[in-house]
């Protein structure tokens, strides 16, 4: 490449181990263009901002790193969307979230083992509305706003409420053409006058500080057969898989 030669550069492609880049270098003299398509192999991750980052596994030498700076968001698929800055370009992440604790939100990439995002996050409230079918976290993204200082913007994720066949609860999310995936929660159930109140564990058995209060109405027109289990072992005080009644 000559000095003075221009050289144009646009990620055009995000996988779930790689990066896609393409590259137009124009010739200083002749005006003639060359166009390249790389794509780099790499990990994908966030960093202690909320940021995306892609660290790119070289041969020799210390990896080489891009943080996209700047605010992503979620699309229609609940995936994460990030918009380049030139144009139309939007590089899209597939995969599914899960909630492993109560200031972390982590979105693993589909398909492989090593990437992912792992996001520092607060709840928008620790009681959740089962009919609304959504959990709401504020995040910051980017230095100003990387401890919550300020309010950050909002994060959804929509699902749907059910019991798992031992008596489990997991939260259904719709990822679009059929890609349906469920967050499996354990939690401690307690009884009030015609409510139940579940607090979430995680899959360590770690209370989340999120609490599900269903109506008796509302347990039994969504799953009755597991609302006749709940009042049964509520009046033996026992306790089934991952539900567990205090004593």
């Amino acid at each position: 490449m000559k000095p003075s030669d221009n050289i144009r550069r646009r990620f055009i492609a995000a996988e779930s181990d790689s990066l896609v880049i393409e590259t137009i270098q124009t010739e200083s003299k002749t005006r003639r263009q060359r166009l390249r398509v790389l794509k780099l192999k790499g990990t994908w991750s966030a960093n202690d901002y909320n940021e995306l980052v892609f660290e790119v596994a070289l041969r020799k030498g210390p990896p080489e790193t891009h943080t996209f700076k700047g605010a992503w968001k979620l699309n229609k698929n609940q995936q994460i969307e990030y918009s380049c800055g030139e144009g139309p370009d939007v590089l899209t992440f597939k995969g599914h979230w899960d909630i492993s604790s109560a200031n972390r939100l982590v979105y693993f990439l589909e398909g492989s083992s090593t990437s992912r995002f792992e996001f520092k996050v607060q709840l928008g409230s620790a009681s959740l509305n089962p009919k609304k079918g959504e959990v709401r976290y504020r995040i910051g993204i980017g230095v100003r706003q990387s401890r919550l200082t300020s309010p950050g913007q909002l994060l959804i994720l929509y699902g749907e409420w059910k019991f798992s066949r031992n008596l489990g609860l997991i939260f259904q999310m719709d990822y679009g053409k059929g890609r349906v995936k469920a967050i499996d929660f354990g939690a401690e159930v307690s009884f009030g006058r015609n409510k139940v109140i579940f607090s979430l564990k995680n899959e360590f058995n770690e209370p989340l500080g999120i609490t599900l209060t269903m109506t008796h109405q509302f347990l039994k027109a969504i799953d009755a057969e597991a609302f006749i289990r709940l009042k049964y072992r509520q009046n033996h005080y026992g306790a089934e898989a991952g539900i567990t009644i205090p004593f």
